[in-house]
C-alpha cells in the first residue's frame, strides 16, 4: 500500500513539477517577447565575448550620453526622488520608487543611467495584439502568485509616484515619459517640467494633482476593488510621511534655487513657488483632513478630462499614444 501511495505520490509531484515549469516558462517567454532580452541575460551574453569577462569586478553598465542639453535639474530631480525614497523607507511604507544615477559632465553634457528590463507605456501600447494593461498583466504574469506580485509591485509604485508628482507638480507625464518593468513597477522618467513649470506654461493641460487613468485603476480591478482603496490609503500614508520631512524638502529646493539657472527656477517668482511647495504638504491640516484632501485628490485626477486632452496632444504633435 506504501508502494502505491508513494508511487502516485512520486508521479503527482513529476505531474506538478512538469506543469510548474512550463508556467515559469512560459512567462518568462511572454515577458521576454514583451521587453525584450533581459538585461541579466544580454550581461551574460556580453561577459562570454569579453576578453576581460573573467576578471573579478567585471561588470557592463547601460548609460545614456546626453549632449546639447542641461541636465542638472535632472540631477536635482533624482536628489528629491532620492529623498522622498528614504522618507518612505524609513517610515516603514512599502512605497516604492525608482532613483537611477545621472553624472553632469558639464553645462550642456552628461551620462544617465538607462532604466533596463522597461519599456514606455508608450511602446507597449503601440505593440500589436495589445489591448491594454489589464490585459498586459494577465497576459504575462498568468493569473496566480506572480501576476498578484505584479500587481502589487504596479499598486506600491503608482501610489508613491503619485506623492512624488503632486508635491513636485511633475507636469509633462505623457506615455513616453513613464515605463513598466519586468516586475510590473512604473518608472517616471525626465523632470524637465517641474516645481511650478509645464509645457505650454500658463495654458497647460495638465492641471490634475496627478495621472491616474482609467487603465491604471483597471490593473488594481477598478475603483471598487480592495486594491484601488489600499491605494488611498497608501497614497495618504505617503502624503502624511512626508509632512513629517517637510521642512527637510524645502529646504533643499530653497538652497537650490539661490541664483539658480535651473529651468524650473528661471524667471519664476520663487520665494512664491517655495510657499506654494510648503502649502502642498498640507501642514497646518490634521491628519483627518489630510487624509479627505487626499480622497478628494485622487477623485479630481481620476479619469481627468484634462489629463487625457494632454495624451491625445503629445499623439497628435509627438506620436505619443494615449
Amino acid at each position: 500500500m506504501n508502494s502505491v501511495d508513494s508511487a502516485s505520490e512520486l508521479s503527482l509531484i513529476r505531474s506538478y513539477s512538469k506543469t510548474a515549469y512550463e508556467m515559469g516558462l512560459s512567462k518568462l517567454l511572454s515577458a521576454t517577447e514583451t521587453f525584450g532580452e533581459s538585461w541579466q541575460a544580454k550581461k551574460e551574453r556580453i561577459r562570454a565575448s569579453s576578453p576581460y569577462g573573467n576578471l573579478p569586478g567585471w561588470n557592463v553598465i547601460s548609460l545614456i550620453s546626453k549632449s546639447n542639453d542641461d541636465i542638472r535639474q535632472e540631477v536635482f530631480a533624482m536628489q528629491l526622488i532620492t529623498t522622498f525614497q528614504t522618507i518612505f523607507q524609513e517610515s516603514g511604507l512599502p512605497l516604492w520608487l525608482r532613483p537611477y544615477r545621472i553624472v553632469s559632465t558639464g553645462r550642456t553634457s552628461g551620462l544617465l543611467e538607462t532604466i533596463t528590463d522597461a519599456q514606455s507605456l508608450d511602446a507597449l501600447k503601440k505593440r500589436s495584439g495589445y489591448a491594454g494593461l489589464r490585459a498586459h498583466f494577465e497576459s504575462t504574469y498568468g493569473a496566480g502568485e506572480a501576476f498578484k506580485k505584479a500587481q502589487r509591485n504596479f499598486l506600491h509604485s503608482l501610489a508613491a509616484y503619485s506623492v512624488v508628482c503632486y508635491l513636485l507638480q511633475i507636469k509633462d507625464r505623457h506615455n513616453g515619459n513613464i515605463l513598466l518593468d519586468t516586475e510590473g513597477h512604473l518608472v517616471h522618467i525626465d523632470f524637465g517640467f517641474m516645481l511650478g513649470i509645464a509645457p505650454g506654461g500658463n495654458w497647460s493641460f495638465e492641471t490634475a494633482p496627478f495621472k491616474l487613468t482609467k487603465e491604471m485603476v483597471a490593473v488594481l480591478g477598478g475603483v471598487s476593488s480592495a486594491l484601488f482603496g489600499e491605494f488611498v490609503q497608501l497614497v495618504a500614508l505617503g502624503l502624511l510621511a512626508a509632512q513629517t520631512h517637510a521642512e527637510k524638502v524645502v529646504a533643499l529646493v530653497e538652497i537650490m534655487m539661490h541664483n539658480s539657472t535651473f529651468p524650473c527656477f528661471q524667471g519664476r517668482d520663487v520665494s512664491r513657488d517655495l510657499q506654494k511647495l510648503r502649502s502642498r504638504f498640507l501642514l497646518h491640516r490634521s491628519t483627518e483632513k489630510t487624509v479627505k484632501t487626499v480622497v478628494k485628490m485622487i477623485r479630481a485626477s481620476y479619469k481627468n478630462k484634462w489629463t487625457k486632452r494632454y495624451d491625445q496632444f503629445q499623439k497628435i504633435t509627438n506620436g505619443i499614444v494615449p
